[in-house]
């Protein structure tokens, strides 16, 4: 066992002072600061301000070898006089679309995990961190354990949500781990190198940045000019950008770096002249010169060692860096290596690689550490190597010739392969890069799409369309073939995907990635992988208003599905079926399609289509059969299938399906004037939407839902507005199924609070709309000119009132839609009633009410029962 909390602080505290600043020799072995007292004084009294509780974050800016990471280090350093170690994280080129990468890198720094250490062990010390030493509860334990890719539904136990409320869920602990650290402590986090965080991690520390106002935590996130930063706007949040040294300060860190002998003055003056007063520089050309040999030290000053009284001075830094890994042939050879690997390697690797003795090997890495150039953390065989600067590492990368290079990334993929096979299992990217970097495309493609795979788990979206993006963009460098095809179908099904769930159905992206992957499953007879293409080009399309383009799709899916037996691509095909035909105003059509489909499916059999058609089919079905059956005239038999649906959508768990579920209900209810329950459905759409980050449930969905119930409750001030903000956000993401729907009823709020003239432009831009060349959705173009001629009699134009209420009459009886005729008789009825026209009234409202068998509890019904009442 271990003494758990005292054990995991002192690993804690190791973790603390990891960074690429840590040389085996400490941090004496580094050059003085010139020129940065200004800057490590800010950031120390920020530190003061932050341990009153007024948290703070400081993001330091600068170019390439400007002295940011030497700052950190500087006021690291001051912190420790002080009793204070800082948290420190270090991003890094080879991970910008690796998920949680500095924040993972750190915990396994932290914690120490070993190779050989089993899964118990790690969870045993990750238990020991986060609930002993932090007190946080245990259930944060799983979300940090998920990331660190340890298998824990042993010991807790499964974990059932969705994607994203586990990513949600884990930034929360992430941050909350963070804060909790900071109250028990006051903290200092050190965040180097922001411009190369993945985007999740950037997502965690907006959540922690958001928090620290309130925390006493200082954190200070560098960065170079080009990243842009998204906190800047806040109040606790300030910005420090680092100049050039000045010629006097470069001058000072010469004499500094020369032991305070002087230097010849006209070599100074070029030293001067050509470093421009970059830190790395200076720092990089006087060592040049000094370990040239071309210099003798006399004493108190250096002069020339030859005749010509001159040296040569390397033109640029990397001139200089190079001059200096080429004066140990065998230094140079493990630096490229070391480069080849990434900007920090372990003993282990580079001895795994390295052609060369273990005794030559340990020389050159002491001598590559001793001249400044790298550092090391450790003793061998446990060390770990990390080059000064990302300009270094890309000096001894770039020295290497094509072929040397694509042999090194080779020798380092079958190394990783052969004795680091969890790297391939939790970040199939790393061993993916060096794959692709040896020349070994084919090797390489099915891990950049396991990659993917693992980020779109995770819901780190941008991160999965990074990895899947670069296998497409190897797929181009190989001949035709069917295997190529077949690993550029993989990954272009999985982008849409991404894709779809980053962006919505409408994105353009979402057929860019999908519609050329259809082409490839069709050439190479691929009938398993067409459901998901076809149905996310059918959803893509659908969204878009483009409904008979999407019934295309739908009805190749039924051709296939027969053709082939495919039971789920039939299923999918009645359910996108189902759908075009619902939006289309064709209801017995779509009615059909959803018996169908219900017959089909089975609940243990189908229930993994969710995940397949990006919707649980049997809840979409019920959505559908419910509305059509209330407009075909049966409202009971609609209300409950409605209760039906609900039911089985919460027993799903699938929250996406639920909101729409939920949403529904607006049909079903509104007619039976239950505004409380309507208003209830919203409020659970949008806690459903807040809680699991689905903004299409609470930016769309519930201000509809809200909206529309408000107007047909008898408030339609209140409704305007939320009804208005969800077509919005709706058009915004390139949406237009469905906008004449929410127009059309926005028009009859705006018209219930007197505004006749703006209520009957917005109706004749809907028909304008619906009646443009193309456009399909016909579903609720009834109900709109029903409401055109309401609001025509209202402004005092029965003439034109009464044609637009026999259109309506002419819809509802071409969709066999009786509760869209029996509004519209009923509308119609009232005019002509008010005309005198007692008799045509009641011939025309009386067969139509006479047709129903139930419902008559509703709105409609009993309104029409009313009106016939006073036509008799």
């Amino acid at each position: 066992g271990m003494a758990e909390p005292v054990h995991v602080w002192r690993v804690e505290r190791i973790a603390l002072t990891d960074s690429r600043f840590d040389a085996h020799h400490g941090p004496a072995g580094l050059t003085p600061l010139v020129g940065r007292e200004g800057e490590v004084d800010l950031l120390l009294r920020r530190w003061a301000q932050a341990q009153e509780g007024e948290g703070q974050v400081v993001l330091l800016s600068g170019e390439p070898g400007i002295g940011k990471s030497r700052i950190l280090n500087t006021l690291r350093e001051r912190l420790e006089t002080q009793g204070v170690q800082a948290l420190r994280f270090q991003c890094s080129p080879y991970a910008v679309n690796s998920a949680f990468w500095p924040i993972i890198d750190n915990f396994e720094r932290a914690l120490k995990f070993a190779r050989d250490e089993t899964v118990e062990a790690k969870l045993d010390k990750l238990e020991a961190l986060i609930v002993t030493h932090y007190s946080r509860p245990l259930a944060d334990v799983r979300f940090v354990a998920s990331i660190l890719s340890l298998p824990c539904e042993e010991r807790y136990g499964p974990l059932s949500m969705t994607p994203q409320r586990h990513k949600d869920e884990t930034l929360r602990t992430l941050a909350d781990i963070s804060e909790a650290a900071a109250r028990r402590q006051p903290s200092v986090l050190l965040f180097e190198d922001a411009h190369w965080a993945d985007p999740t991690t950037l997502e965690v520390l907006d959540l922690l940045i958001d928090r620290v106002k309130t925390i006493p935590l200082l954190m200070v996130l560098t960065h170079r000019p080009e990243f842009q930063s998204r906190w800047s706007g806040h109040g606790h949040a300030g910005a420090l950008n680092l100049s050039k040294l000045t010629r006097a300060q470069s001058a000072a860190m010469v004499s500094a770096l020369a032991g305070g002998k002087a230097l010849p003055r006209p070599l100074l003056e070029q030293i001067l002249t050509r470093t421009d007063g970059v830190p790395l520089f200076v720092e990089e050309l006087t060592k040049a010169v000094l370990e040239s040999g071309e210099l003798k030290d006399v004493g108190d000053h250096y002069e020339y060692a030859g005749p010509t009284r001159n040296a040569t001075i390397p033109a640029t830094l990397r001139d200089s860096l190079m001059a200096r890994l080429d004066r140990f042939m065998p230094v140079r050879e493990i630096a490229q290596i070391g480069a080849a690997i990434g900007r920090e390697f372990s003993y282990e690797m580079i001895e795994a690689v390295a052609p060369m003795p273990q005794a030559q090997l340990d020389e050159a890495l002491a001598r590559l550490c001793e001249s400044g150039l790298a550092f090391r953390r450790g003793t061998p065989p446990d060390a770990i190597y990390s080059f000064k600067h990302a300009l270094v590492q890309d000096t001894a990368y770039d020295s290497l010739l094509k072929r040397r290079r694509q042999e090194l990334h080779a020798k380092i993929a079958r190394v990783i392969e052969q004795r680091f096979p969890n790297i391939q299992t939790t970040e199939p990217e790393v061993l993916a890069h060096h794959l692709t970097a040896a020349g070994r495309a084919e090797a390489a493609l099915p891990l950049w799409q396991r990659a993917g795979e693992v980020a779109l788990k995770r819901m780190a979206l941008a991160e999965a369309i990074a990895h899947l993006n670069e296998g497409l963009e190897l797929v181009t460098t190989l001949p035709q073939s069917s295997e190529r095809d077949a690993s550029e179908l993989g990954l272009r099904s999985m982008l849409g995907t991404a894709w779809m769930a980053l962006k919505g159905w409408p994105a353009p992206e979402v057929w860019t990635s999908l519609h050329p992957a259809l082409a490839l499953a069709r050439s190479l007879g691929r009938h398993d992988a067409l459901a998901p293409i076809l149905s996310g080009l059918c959803a893509n399309v659908l969204n878009q208003g483009r409904v008979a383009e999407a019934m295309r799709w739908a009805e190749e899916m039924l051709d296939v599905a027969k053709a082939t037996s495919d039971v789920d691509l039939l299923i999918a095909g009645h359910a996108f079926a189902s759908t075009c035909y619902f939006w289309m105003g064709e209801l017995v059509n779509a009615l059909n399609h959803t018996d169908q489909l219900l017959g089909l499916y089975d609940d243990e059999k189908h229930h993994h289509l969710a995940d397949v058609l990006y919707r649980d089919p049997k809840t979409f079905a019920g959505i559908y059969a419910s509305i059509c059956n209330w407009m075909l005239g049966y409202p009971d038999r609609a209300l409950r299938q409605g209760d039906e649906k609900d039911a089985h959508a919460r027993r799903r768990g699938h929250l996406f399906d639920l909101g729409f579920a939920l949403h529904t209900g607006v049909h079903e209810y509104d007619d039976r004037w239950k505004l409380e329950d309507l208003l209830k459905r919203a409020r659970e759409i949008e806690r459903l939407g807040r809680e699991h980050s689905l903004p299409v449930l609470w930016t769309l969905l519930a201000p509809a839902t809200s909206g529309q119930a408000l107007i047909r409750g008898g408030k339609p001030a209140e409704g305007i507005a939320p009804l208005k903000a969800s077509i919005t956000a709706f058009e915004a993401i390139g949406g237009h199924l469905r906008i004449p729907t929410g127009k059309t009823c926005l028009a009859e709020g705006i018209a219930l609070t007197g505004d006749l003239d703006n209520a009957l432009h917005l109706i004749d831009e809907v028909i304008a709309q619906v009646e443009r060349p193309g456009w399909e959705e016909r579903l609720f173009y009834a109900e709109t000119l029903r409401l055109k001629g309401w609001i025509l009699s209202l402004k005092g134009d029965p003439e034109c009132a009464e044609r637009n209420f026999l259109a309506s009459l002419d819809w509802a009886r071409r969709q066999q839609a009786k509760m869209w005729e029996l509004r519209t008789s009923t509308s119609l009825a009232r005019l002509w009633q008010s005309q005198g026209k007692r008799q045509d009234a009641y011939e025309l409202l009386a067969p139509v009410y006479d047709w129903f068998t139930e419902g008559f509890d509703t709105k409609d019904l009993q309104e029409a029962k009313s009106l016939l009442a006073e036509l008799r």
